[in-house]
């Protein structure tokens, strides 16, 4: 049987199985090698759709209300400490072609509003490259379980005086709703600032270097 004949009778044999048509017609487009430029403080991606930043981590237990903040902001309280300029992130993710909605009206006052991300928290150990997503890194005192969280949601902060809030705080990702905050998490558990603490069963450890990775979209 020559090569063409048999391929023929794989696709077949193939179409043939439960749910073969759409094996062959939903196999996932292969990403492009990464490539990415730098915008500011960030790196851009644009043919693979990602934003990265780098920090660190700079709490492995306790009570948060922040996945991450700049170095200048609520550090007693956030996971992730992130070296990165707040206008800098957000533009980049508007380049990406995320949009966001009004702000909130205020503190633990939600949902937000505007299109879903997904967040992915990257480091290495031992040498190998290690990669969760970074609701995995918070734990719900209620359920004991890693955040059941629905999305992370790109609510842009918002701008008085001409000037972008995510500034004063920096403020970049937040589990307690705040409309300075660049981006919050979808579910009502943000109306609570007691719900979540740091999951110590994932968390990577102290002052371990890291990249967080902004892609459109909502949970992976």
């Amino acid at each position: 049987m020559n090569m063409r004949v048999r391929n023929v009778f794989l696709l077949l044999a193939l179409a043939a199985l439960p749910g073969g048509c759409r094996l062959l017609h939903q196999a996932a487009p292969a990403l492009p090698p990464p490539d990415p430029k730098p915008l500011g403080s960030v790196m851009i991606d644009a043919g693979r759709r990602e934003v990265l930043v780098t920090g660190f981590v700079n709490q492995v237990q306790g009570p948060v209300e922040l996945l991450a903040c700049g170095p200048g902001g609520k550090t007693h309280e956030s996971v992730l400490v992130l070296m990165v300029e707040p206008q800098d992130l957000h533009l980049a993710l508007l380049l990406l072609g995320l949009r966001h909605g009004p702000p909130m009206p205020g503190v633990g006052m939600g949902p937000p509003l505007g299109d879903p991300v997904h967040l992915e928290v990257v480091w290495e150990e031992q040498g190998e490259p290690r990669a969760i997503p970074a609701a995995m890194l918070l734990r719900d005192v209620q359920t004991r379980q890693p955040v059941n969280h629905g999305a992370w949601i790109f609510n842009g902060s918002m701008i008085e005086g001409g000037r972008l809030k995510a500034l004063e705080e920096e403020s970049l990702v937040t589990t307690y709703w705040d409309p300075w905050s660049l981006i919050n998490i979808a579910s009502d558990i943000g109306a609570d600032d007691e719900r979540i603490v740091v999951n110590t069963n994932a968390v990577p450890p102290l002052h371990q270097p890291v990249t967080l990775v902004i892609r459109p979209g909502g949970r992976r």
